[in-house]
């Protein structure tokens, strides 16, 4: 008996794709597609423009001028972006980011040009989303993009989460072609005689998701061609592990939104910042998944709840490795890019950042004694020797500056707000220190604070107690430079 050939599964094609995402959503429904001009969004609102009119809804084409290449190539995006709405009978808008402005904003928040231009991309979006009253934005991702994804995000050392894959949906986006392939998408496009732009940067090999869609993933479908089915499991699985740890720590570790004590608690003077706080022994009684994603989830609600120009300064990316420390409980207050940590009163204490992440300034970390110098001061760190000078709160110490501290220490300037100090007065008139003051933390807070004034060192405050370590700070003619226990290191 002759077999039957088995049938392929029908592939849907771009237009069932697009309808299907869309049918869940009422007549009368509007909807903003995010377009570049490349192959994808060209696809995506071609695909999207007749199901929209079938079923009685609205689409609005949007454009992101980013002011990153050159005039005259982004000048053809736009035009052929506002071509393509026209022969489709849709309304469209063209924005434009000034140049070199989301370059200098990665400068000032620590970041790559791409997670920049993300972010002032989704704020375009967002504000169009408002003004036509949209329901969805719709973004071209595709099948590639996601395996693309999770491979960047393996290479990075991601959780469950950033191992998960781009979802089909999250909140206001909607990815109709999340199931499609770059190949199958540039095929649907031909046969259409669809023109799209090609973006310059996609070969650049400085950004790093270039090198792994032309580098590894090629050198992947050539030695391991099965790697994406591969890919593709180990996302369903860290998606399923995400999506539990999200629901167990949610259960478990439930943030309190209020007034938040922060600052530098132990000199008597604090200042409070709204943010979210937590029972810091229940905290530490949950296993440490659970402490970091109850830490990434209450990060995601300080950005959520910061709105205006604080938000726009502290951008920022949450690392894991960054969480991971803090989830010990062993430091007292840390920065996690968007939000800070801190450890108050027997809570855990999440509050935006005391200062932009790119403000000018130094800081210096020191993890053994010795004797360091930074800028104009030499600090010299040895086992704890008790000093009468410990007695004073405030004092001016022309020459010395005296504290008891435990290692690590972090040296750096104060952030705006975060000391409010007596000033100190000498001869009747305020000292002001040439250059700011220098703080030193350790785990327990503020150490010292003091400033150098005409090559004297002053002293604003120091904090009583005992430590392991003394710290002692004088003038120092030499830059920054260390020696460890007699022994001098480059």
């Amino acid at each position: 008996m002759q077999k039957r050939p088995k049938r392929k599964a029908e592939i849907p094609g771009l237009e069932e794709r697009v309808a299907s995402a869309l049918a869940d959503f009422p007549r009368g429904s509007r909807f903003i597609a995010a377009v570049s001009g490349g192959a994808d969004s060209t696809a995506l609102l071609a695909a999207a423009a007749l199901p929209v009119r079938e079923r009685g809804q609205r689409l609005y084409c949007f454009h992101v001028d980013h002011g990153l290449r050159p005039g005259a190539e982004r000048a053809g995006d736009a035009e052929a972006v506002k071509n393509l709405a026209v022969s489709l009978g849709l309304p469209w808008k063209i924005c434009r980011v000034k140049t070199g402005r989301i370059i200098r904003a990665a400068r000032e928040w620590g970041s790559g040009i791409e997670a920049a231009a993300r972010r002032f991309r989704r704020r375009a979006w967002n504000r169009e989303y408002g003004k036509v009253g949209a329901v969805r934005v719709l973004v071209a991702h595709n099948r590639d993009d996601v395996l693309e994804n999770i491979l960047m995000g393996f290479l990075r050392g991601a959780g469950p989460r950033g191992l998960a894959g781009i979802p089909a949906a999250r909140n206001k986006i909607l990815r109709p072609l999340i199931g499609a392939g770059r190949a199958e998408i540039r095929k649907w496009l031909t046969a259409r005689g669809i023109s799209w732009r090609e973006d310059s940067t996609n070969s650049d090999p400085a950004f790093f998701r270039n090198r792994v869609r032309t580098v590894l993933v090629p050198l992947l479908d050539a030695r391991f061609p099965a790697w994406r089915s591969g890919v593709q499991a180990l996302a369903e699985t860290q998606r399923n592990t995400a999506d539990f740890l999200a629901a167990e720590a949610a259960r478990r570790l439930p943030w309190e939104y209020g007034v938040a004590n922060t600052g530098i608690a132990n000199n008597g003077v604090a200042h409070s910042s709204r943010g979210f706080s937590l029972d810091l022994a229940l905290f530490l009684a949950a296993p440490a998944p659970l402490r970091e994603e109850a830490l990434f989830h209450g990060g995601n609600m300080i950005g959520r709840k910061q709105s205006g120009p604080a938000s726009r300064r502290h951008p920022g990316t949450i690392r894991r490795q960054t969480i991971r420390h803090f989830a010990q409980g062993t430091v007292a207050a840390l920065d996690m890019g968007p939000f800070r940590g801190e450890i108050r009163e027997n809570r855990i204490n999440l509050v935006p950042p005391l200062a932009p992440r790119g403000e000018r300034g130094f800081c210096r970390l020191i993890k053994a004694p010795g004797l360091y110098t930074l800028n104009r001061t030499a600090i010299m760190v040895r086992e704890t020797e008790i000093s009468p000078l410990l007695a004073a709160p405030i004092m001016a110490a022309p020459i010395m500056a005296m504290g008891q501290v435990e290692l690590p220490i972090a040296v750096r300037p104060p952030f705006p707000g975060e000391v409010s100090l007596p000033r100190l007065l000498r001869n009747g008139a305020a000292v002001k220190p040439d250059g700011g003051l220098t703080g030193i933390w350790d785990r327990n807070g503020l150490a010292l604070l003091f400033g150098v004034k005409n090559g004297e060192v002053n002293l604003f405050f120091h904090r009583a107690g005992t430590g392991h370590y003394s710290v002692r700070v004088k003038t120092a003619e030499n830059g920054m430079k260390k020696t460890t226990h007699g022994k001098k290191r480059p």
